[in-house]
């Protein structure tokens, strides 16, 4: 991250922190609709393809509980590794149904998918809908867990993409034990990839993304991974970072930061740049089985 973001102009931190200005194969006004079309549509076939290999499992307690979609088609046994997938959206737009086709090129692979599902920042009747989020995401992490040690899964994968990639970082860095997850469940957590995160939230809080959030800058820093100090060492899973490379300059020094935080803490932590990749067509490219970012992914998986 730029060390003068405070001194940014709201027009300087929309500019910066709005990936559709600046792709390079459509006009900005369409992107978006665009990418709704595409992951909605691909994610409506496949929900239709796989049948019973969907199912809706809740996770959770109180105001953390939530649903999360599980897929596995007739080549996931019950006993596969796990790709947990979360959705971006700034927190407040898209669901985890939008996503469903992410899952196909993992299950294609002999993984189980599980998408959690959570509530948006807009609709949480407390002052704190950030931090909720960021619980409400470690309860379905830690249900995953503990249902991956019951039944007998070798591992754990954490895949979260923009916003989702930011609480990817937070559930890295997460004590799992608060969560009454056993020690040996927590083992199963094998690696995490943060796809086009941002892990310093405090820039946001002068832009038009937090215009319905009224997020403070309190909150910003509780819910930013570059700003916690907690006692990761060298014992925690491996974390990816991977950029595309049309995403904009403040999310290529974000990601590159909190590398480096990472190294000096003695957790691996790996930065991945994507070719000729926006912001948005590096899940929309996942589909394809040649695909880099989905290889690179796939191989981390598997070693």
């Amino acid at each position: 991250m730029s060390e003068f973001w405070n001194c940014f102009t709201r027009e300087k931190t929309d500019e910066q922190y709005n990936p559709v200005l600046w792709t390079r194969r459509l006009p900005a006004d369409l992107l978006l609709p665009s990418h709704a079309e595409f992951t909605g549509s691909r994610s409506l076939t496949y929900r239709k393809a796989i049948k019973d290999g969907l199912q809706t499992v809740s996770f959770g307690e109180g105001d953390y509980s939530g649903s999360m979609d599980v897929f596995r088609s007739d080549k996931v046994p019950e006993n596969a590794p796990i790709v947990i997938y979360i959705h971006g959206g700034w927190w407040q737009w898209f669901s985890k149904e939008q996503f469903s086709f992410l899952a196909k090129p993992f299950n294609k692979e002999g993984l189980a998918v599980y998408m959690p599902g959570y509530r948006m920042a807009t609709d949480w009747k407390n002052d704190t809908p950030m931090e909720s989020i960021v619980a409400q995401m470690q309860w379905a992490m830690a249900s995953v867990l503990k249902e991956a040690e019951e039944k007998g899964s070798p591992s754990v994968y954490l895949v979260g993409h923009s916003v989702g990639g930011q609480l990817v970082a937070l559930l890295h860095q997460t004590d799992w034990n608060q969560f009454g997850v056993p020690a040996t469940a927590q083992c199963k957590f094998k690696g995490a990839f943060s796809l086009a995160g941002i892990f310093d939230i405090r820039p946001l809080v002068n832009s038009f993304f937090n215009d319905l959030i009224n997020m403070s800058m309190e909150s910003a820093e509780k819910v930013s991974p570059q700003m916690l100090v907690s006692g990761i060492d060298a014992t925690r899973c491996p974390l990816h970072l991977i950029v595309p490379e049309f995403d904009t300059l403040e999310f290529f020094w974000q990601a590159k930061e909190y590398q480096e935080k990472m190294l000096k803490m003695n957790n691996p932590c790996y930065f991945k740049l994507a070719n000729n990749r926006d912001h948005l067509d590096l899940i929309e490219k996942l589909v394809d089985d040649r695909d880099e970012v989905l290889t690179y992914m796939l191989e981390h998986m598997k070693a």
